[in-house]
């Protein structure tokens, strides 16, 4: 149903491979969120929201220093498609208007899962991370002669 995770096959650029989210960690993500969103068929949403940001947000921040863009677009469509998939189940009887006004509007923003909890305390916007919003960040190789005892480096390490 939706496309595979792109490979590490090393597509050649300049001598140089890139590097990719391995398809093997792509496949047990998917699965974990479908998991996930299954089992709590039934559960407050500001729960599900809660469990489903610390998965992706932990493993968007693991896989921020690779070229993971294309990866992170389909996690995100995937995430959209499960919780989709779940509010149908849950709203038998409503419709895509009212559910994307109920769940995809309380920020105000178009393209974000968010909603408005009431608690004791008052109301809270709970919102999904979008993965595709984590900002890539590349490594920077560590300068070999640089001593961190040395004053001409010192701007190096602080």
């Amino acid at each position: 149903m939706f496309a595979p995770c792109p490979t590490v096959s090393g597509y050649p650029l300049a001598g140089d491979h890139i590097i990719v989210p391995s398809r093997q960690g792509c496949i047990a993500l998917r699965k974990t969120i479908g998991t996930l969103i299954r089992r709590h068929p039934s559960a407050p949403i500001n729960v599900l929201i809660t469990k489903l940001n610390y998965l992706l947000r932990g493993w968007a921040n693991y896989h921020r220093h690779v070229a993971a863009s294309v990866t992170f677009r389909r996690v995100d469509n995937y995430v959209y498609h499960q919780l989709w998939g779940m509010l149908h189940r849950r709203h038998r009887n409503k419709s895509a208007t009212w559910l994307t006004k109920h769940y995809w509007s309380a920020t105000g923003r178009k393209h974000e899962w968010a909603m408005i909890a009431k608690q004791k305390a008052g109301d809270r916007l709970f919102s999904v991370v979008r993965v595709c919003s984590i900002k890539i960040v590349r490594h920077i190789k560590i300068k070999a002669d640089a001593n961190p005892y040395l004053a001409e480096y010192g701007y190096y390490f602080w």
